[in-house]
């Protein structure tokens, strides 16, 4: 059940936004409306970041078109940095017994997969429809073939993710994957095809809680806003929980307020209705959930 929805406190000093669906398109695209209403939260002196399933290495091709002023979540809370000078300020890698056995599961199965190495430079990568062996990838470029995967990786990686085939073959992925990997990891699938392995102790909402803690701002002071089932967490621990129009049915039900859709920039109507206006938003009925 959705939560019952608090009238809107006059300042929230901390948001943090989901990336893919929420504040960028589904063909990856952000709208300048999106952007000047993000950078008018950081003239108004709030704190605004991204909390994103990405690592790294795909967060940095798009920072420097974000207008951040806060520390970036990364790998659903694994990974939080400086947006500014890449120093990580925390981190929890996945165990590395976890990944290699989720790898030689993969390469068993053809599943695709992409893991997130220490090196915040270089991934792993398995794409069985476009070639037969793990590569090792530099933004964008492959710069080597793997012949052992499992002796490639010796250290613990930053994250893990696998792909479904099909959106129609997500859910039963996401099942067997939770069924391998037991209570060892929370399985969820975060896009169609995407399909993370999070271990306990991570989640949007443990990224969020410690970049509000090293801010300074407490917990009612603080808007989520997501589209996806790895963004529930995070909009119930948040102060004010927003699911865009194009969230999944979890999303939505954890959510306060629901959005526009991505498409019709609802993070800059979300940020206008609670965060710029100088006076308290009133939700109509129709608004309400």
């Amino acid at each position: 059940m959705p939560k019952s929805y608090r009238e809107p406190k006059r300042i929230y000093r901390f948001i943090v936004c989901d990336l893919d669906g929420t504040v960028l398109t589904h063909d990856y695209k952000l709208s300048p409306r999106v952007r000047e209403a993000m950078q008018a939260v950081v003239d108004a002196g709030g704190w605004i970041t991204i909390s994103s399933g990405r690592g790294y290495q795909m967060l940095k091709p798009v920072l420097r078109s974000l207008p951040l002023n806060a520390p970036v979540i990364g790998c659903n809370g694994g990974l939080i940095f400086d947006p500014a000078t890449r120093q990580i300020l925390y981190l929890q890698p996945m165990p590395l017994p976890l990944a290699q056995y989720i790898v030689r599961l993969a390469l068993q199965e053809q599943w695709g997969m992409r893991i997130y190495l220490d090196d915040m430079e270089t991934m792993l990568e398995f794409h069985p429809e476009q070639q037969p062996a793990l590569v090792l990838v530099r933004d964008g470029i492959v710069v080597g073939e793997i012949t052992d995967a499992v002796a490639a990786l010796q250290r613990p990686p930053h994250k893990l993710v696998v792909y479904s085939q099909s959106p129609d073959a997500t859910p039963a992925l996401v099942a067997r994957l939770q069924e391998y990997v037991g209570d060892r990891a929370h399985v969820v699938a975060s896009n169609t095809q995407i399909v993370e392995i999070i271990t306990p102790g991570i989640s949007k909402a443990t990224g969020m809680s410690w970049v509000a803690s090293y801010l300074g701002v407490k917990r009612e002071e603080t808007i989520a806003i997501g589209d996806g089932d790895n963004d529930v967490e995070m909009l119930e621990w948040a102060g004010l929980g927003i699911a865009m129009g194009n969230a999944t049915p979890a999303a939505k039900a954890a959510a306060d307020w629901i959005a526009p859709p991505v498409e019709e920039d609802g993070v800059a109507v979300a940020l206008q209705q609670f965060v710029l206006r100088p006076a308290p938003a009133r939700v109509t009925d129709s608004e309400r959930i």
